[in-house]
């Protein structure tokens, strides 16, 4: 019989913080590459706030871990067929790119700007398998439900783009800064990111099937409706349509988004609880 690994909270908070990191980075990123001077604090936001939660997420998995040496211990040595190796590896990497591009974004030099834009390109890349490797290394699992998720990589990576974007906003909100035109970019952009995230979700189940039965029917089934489907998708994206102007409905809208991602792994990983 197959033993389920031992994972708590602690794990559950580390792919969620992970993934607003990596979604967070993402926006900044294309809005310092193709936005305006109107989109600074989207850009200062997004590259600060994947740093302040890298490193959290860094403390997250030393706790877990039970001692900073075996984090340590994984970094000093590399190895390519170990997931976990590599997530920290990726941990690591990402929180360089962070750390830069959260640097670069306080000063107004035209020469930092130039090179603060092609290192955020690039480290998007390191902010997308961040964002997704968790679904990836839980799918290649040879747990039941893990192992039939072949889309959990995607699902988590869209859901990441989501609430990472989510976050900014929420943040340009309670910083005043709703009325801007940086706010309803990155709004409308998240009205994307989250019917995309509704259609792999679907595709998700679609594939898993019978399979998909802890989510769908078991005791996790009304936590993945009402919470994750209901409040954290659909009812942000009614209160995005119906309430565009409403900049109020507007951080409502992305609290709930929030809330729906954590929601996602919470019930993904308690799946094999």
């Amino acid at each position: 019989m197959l033993k389920s690994p031992e994972w708590h909270m602690l794990i559950v908070w580390y792919f969620f913080l992970g993934g607003i990191a990596g979604g967070a980075y993402f926006t900044a990123a294309i809005a310092d590459n193709f936005g305006s001077s109107r989109d600074k604090n989207v850009i200062r936001f997004g590259y600060i706030l994947a740093l302040l939660l890298i490193g959290l997420c860094g403390i997250l998995l030393i706790l877990d871990l039970g001692t900073p040496s075996r984090f340590l211990y994984m970094i000093g040595a590399f190895k390519f067929w170990d997931p976990m190796s590599i997530g920290a590896w990726m941990l690591g990497l990402f929180g360089l790119f962070a750390l830069v591009s959260s640097a670069l974004s306080l000063s107004g030099d035209a020469g930092k700007a130039s090179l603060r834009r092609r290192w955020g390109l690039v480290g998007t890349i390191a902010g997308f398998f961040l964002a997704s490797y968790t679904g990836v290394l839980l799918s290649n699992s040879a747990l039941p439900f893990w192992t039939d998720a072949r889309l959990m990589g995607a699902l988590f990576l869209a859901s990441g783009a989501s609430t990472g974007m989510a976050a900014i906003s929420l943040l340009l909100f309670l910083s005043g800064d709703a009325a801007g035109e940086g706010f309803k970019k990155v709004k409308r952009a998240d009205r994307f990111a989250m019917v995309f995230e509704l259609i792999l979700l679907a595709a998700f189940l679609a594939l898993l099937g019978s399979a998909a039965a802890p989510l769908t029917s078991g005791a996790l089934a009304p936590l993945f409706w009402g919470g994750l489907v209901v409040v954290g998708l659909l009812v942000p994206l009614v209160l995005d349509f119906v309430g565009s102007k409403a900049k109020a409905l507007g951080a409502l809208s992305a609290a709930l988004v929030l809330a729906g991602g954590f929601i996602l792994r919470y019930v993904i990983v308690m799946a094999n609880a």
